[in-house]
């Protein structure tokens, strides 16, 4: 049973936004595309595992959890995917790379063959699978539950998977995976079907992201090198709306909305800094009366800190 879903992740939504924001010609634009393209292939490749996973029945219980940040002893930990089953918890790692794959034992190696080009080493699944093992073992130590885990390492797509000895982890493409679960043998039941659920549910409530640091301190952007404005939703080319008559219209497509500005308002928090001002907000969203900004501060997903002149703006905790 899946207990937590995928979510498109903060950082690429961020990175979307900023590429969006960003002149084509601004010195750091090719190395915030590199990073987009590269989270949004991850995020693909992180997908497709999910749909093979829908496949996945089992005669005994289990919870599959996609995407877990957790933290242990002031470190975080972020878990691909996890398979609760009563005799074991299952990591998996997921890896979206294209080509062949050689994985080479004694020691462990990982290449990546690409047509007329030379195979290139990358960094061992099997390494990042055994830190996360040894923080999730801790992690659930200190609730009192003691179940194995079980790690393996998964390629999204349909890799040709060229062998050189035998790897202490299974390594299997995205469409084996589903085999890979319905087949496993289970050993002695540790967890029955109520505290499976209840660990799951444990999981889900723990689920901390990173906290992220605007993208313009990361990259080196000043704020007045942004597009400002609120974006048309729908338009397929960059659309500014503006505001009249108590909503924001679209001047090409005639969209109206009354909340478009919340985006505007979540780009500013993952952008240029984690406060907004009244004055900031006119000045991102190309409002003129500041009477109306406060209004519409107040119906957003926001809750203001401070009194008059020094008040600031900050998000809602979920």
């Amino acid at each position: 049973m899946l207990y937590k879903p995928r979510k498109t992740p903060k950082e690429l939504i961020a990175l979307l936004a900023l590429e969006k924001r960003i002149a084509p010609t601004h010195p750091q634009y090719p190395l915030i595309y590199q990073e987009m393209y590269k989270m949004r292939a991850g995020f693909g490749g992180e997908q497709e595992y999910d749909r093979h996973m829908k496949e996945v029945r089992t005669d005994y219980p289990h919870a599959i959890l996609h995407d877990l940040s957790l933290q242990q002893e002031g470190v975080y930990f972020q878990i691909d995917s996890l398979f609760i089953a009563p005799d074991a918890i299952i990591i998996s790692e997921i890896k979206n790379r294209t080509g062949k794959i050689i994985i080479k034992a004694n020691p462990t190696q990982f290449l990546q063959s690409m047509k007329e080009s030379e195979p290139s080493l990358f960094r061992s699944p099997i390494d990042e699978l055994e830190r996360k093992r040894q923080l999730l073992e801790r992690w659930l130590a200190q609730r009192n539950i003691m179940v194995p885990i079980q790690c393996i390492t998964i390629f999204a797509h349909n890799n040709i998977l060229e062998f050189s000895g035998k790897t202490e982890i299974p390594i299997l493409t995205g469409y084996e995976a589903p085999i890979f679960f319905r087949g496993r043998e289970t050993g002695p039941h540790l967890l029955d079907k109520r505290r499976i659920e209840k660990l799951a549910a444990a999981l889900v409530q723990q689920d901390k992201p990173y906290p992220m640091r605007p993208l313009s301190t990361r990259f080196s952007i000043k704020k007045e090198e942004l597009v400002k404005g609120v974006w048309c939703p729908e338009c397929p080319e960059k659309t500014i709306l503006y505001w009249r008559h108590q909503r924001w219209n679209c001047g090409r497509c005639s969209k109206t909305s009354l909340t478009e500005h919340e985006t505007t308002i979540d780009e500013w928090f993952m952008l240029i800094t984690p406060t907004i001002t009244n004055k900031e907000f006119c000045e991102f969203t190309g409002l003129r009366d500041r009477h109306i900004a406060k209004r519409l501060l107040a119906r957003s997903k926001v809750y203001r800190r401070g009194e008059r002149a020094g008040s600031v703006y900050v998000p809602l905790k979920n």
